[in-house]
């Protein structure tokens, strides 16, 4: 329990109606979840007002709303504090409410439009082989310390969640003595000021192309959005940038007031691979780092990966993991399911990805022509209710890269299938040919298994880990890899491990070794 007045010393207020040397037992900005004194957050989401929720969280016993708006005479047994800006607020309160745990953890935040969640899963990965490390992003956030301590792992349905939820969890971590947590951080959640309090010792940039227009309107915004990450960052403080990404690479410098490292292919990169090869088996290369070279045998493939791999390097140098434990971790790290993912792999193989903007479409599809002998066909749509202006830019680059398209619906929310599936059309390369439309994703899906031949690889791109579609008026199961492995055991097809078969030697480890 906090008192009320003590949440409210850093906040902008504007006006107070009530008491506030009151107890409040908790934080929150659902109304659903709301429990006995309470303290409601009434923010507005993309569809509906927060404050319209307030009858119900005063019925089921909030003692105090904090909005934008002034007090409603109808809710005079409510404490009601207006603020000058809800999100900011709902931050900061939050962060007092859990007195910051953030504060003695050490926090990795990873942004970019493309390669967040497998960064974030590689970090996670390679620091737990030191310290006690967590993980937060699209697929959840999960704690799994070792066998003798009981794990957490909750969904999340945004990337980066609300700021209650965030501090909560830092909260349980503390409460475990963990020691890291590498979390991905979207640039809504920057801009909505979700992540507003959290102290980060490391701030690390991917790729940056365009996405989430829909909500940022232009690229400057989505840009500027990402770049709050890097200006938080204190003198203390590690910026990880991928310095093939010239434009945002230089425009992130100007702003830092922190140490920096950066990564990629091109020769002035801190870590930059010196030798590298890839296959449908996975990667071989030699990487040089300020601390020496270090040997990457994985499982991941493509080009995509690699520099994935190079950015989670830079990231536990800098927490000082010895490189030979580097280069352990990452030979037993294991795809992250749906990104680059095996589901099939025999004569042909079925992978499945969640690239949805048309970079992540270039860039996957560019790795996989360097490896694959036979065509590549793929099966894609694009989610409807959202940016609209890279539908076409997906259709230019998959028209340009794959040998065969079979394109079908993702998530159309409250669109037409038809019309989304139009807005790629338009995008095609005038003279592109190789395509074929099936709205029904299972049966695009279907039809694209009847066309692989042998070394052919197809690829289902848009969805990856999701297990749900979303319709205007329903949101129903669907899983890729089911889907995939019904349709094989159909044909009578022989069910094959989910990841690829390991040709590097074994050591003893149960790793692999050149």
């Amino acid at each position: 329990m906090k008192i009320l007045k003590d949440l409210l010393r850093t906040v902008d207020l504007l006006h107070i109606w009530g008491e506030v040397n009151t107890s409040i037992s908790g934080i929150c900005y659902d109304s659903r979840k709301i429990k006995k004194n309470s303290l409601f957050v009434a923010i507005s989401g993309f569809k509906s007002k927060g404050i319209d929720y307030l009858p119900e969280a005063i019925k089921k016993g909030a003692r105090a709303v904090i909005s934008e708006l002034p007090f409603n005479n109808k809710f005079k047994d409510i404490t009601w504090i207006q603020v000058r800006n809800i999100r900011e607020a709902l931050s900061q309160i939050s962060a007092d409410f859990f007195n910051n745990p953030s504060k003695d953890l050490y926090v990795i935040g990873v942004t970019g439009t493309n390669g967040k969640t497998t960064v974030v899963s590689l970090i996670d990965w390679i620091l737990n082989q030191e310290e006690d490390t967590a993980k937060m992003g699209t697929l959840g956030m999960e704690h799994r310390p070792d066998s003798k301590m009981p794990g957490f792992f909750e969904k999340t349905s945004l990337t980066t969640p609300e700021a209650p939820d965030i501090f909560n969890f830092f909260d349980r971590l503390g409460q475990a003595a963990c020691k890291n947590v590498v979390m991905e951080v979207s640039s809504v959640g920057l801009k909505m000021n979700r992540v507003r309090d959290i102290y980060f010792s490391q701030g690390l940039f991917t790729t940056f192309s365009g996405d989430h227009l829909d909500f940022h309107k232009t690229m400057l915004d989505y840009f500027e959005s990402k770049l709050m990450l890097f200006k938080k960052l204190s003198s203390d403080g590690w910026a990880i940038l991928n310095s093939d990404e010239q434009y945002s690479y230089s425009k992130i410098i100007e702003h830092l007031n922190c140490k920096y490292l950066t990564y990629g292919f091109s020769h002035h990169a801190d870590i930059r691979p010196k030798i590298h090869s890839f296959s449908l088996d996975g990667i071989q290369a030699t990487v040089m780092t300020p601390k020496g070279n270090i040997e990457v045998r994985s499982h991941l493939i493509g080009r995509v990966n690699l520099l994935n791999i190079l950015a989670a390097i830079s990231s536990a140098l800098i927490k000082n993991i010895p490189l030979e434990k580097i280069s352990r971790a990452i030979r037993l790290f294991k795809p992250v399911k749906g990104r680059l993912d095996f589901t099939y792999k025999n004569d042909f193989s079925v992978l499945i990805d969640y690239a949805h903007t048309d970079q992540a479409l270039k860039s996957l599809l560019q790795s996989l022509k360097e490896i694959v002998q036979g065509r590549i066909i793929l099966v894609f749509g694009a989610g409807g209710s959202r940016d609209k202006s890279k539908r076409p830019r997906m259709g230019q680059v998959t028209s340009k890269y794959a040998d065969f398209i079979v394109v079908t619906s993702d998530n159309p929310r409250d669109e037409k299938p038809e019309h989304i599936i139009g807005d790629i059309i338009d995008g095609f390369e005038s003279s592109f040919r190789d395509y074929e439309v099936e709205i029904n994703r299972e049966k695009a899906i279907q039809k694209a298994l009847n066309l692989v031949e042998k070394d052919d690889l197809l690829v289902i791109a848009g969805k990856g880990h999701e297990d749900y579609q979303i319709f205007k008026d329903r949101v129903i199961h669907f899983d890729d890899y089911e889907v995939v492995r019904k349709i094989l055991k159909e044909k009578k097809s022989k069910q094959i491990p989910d990841y690829p078969k390991k040709t590097f030697p074994r050591d003893s480890s149960g790793g692999f070794h050149a």
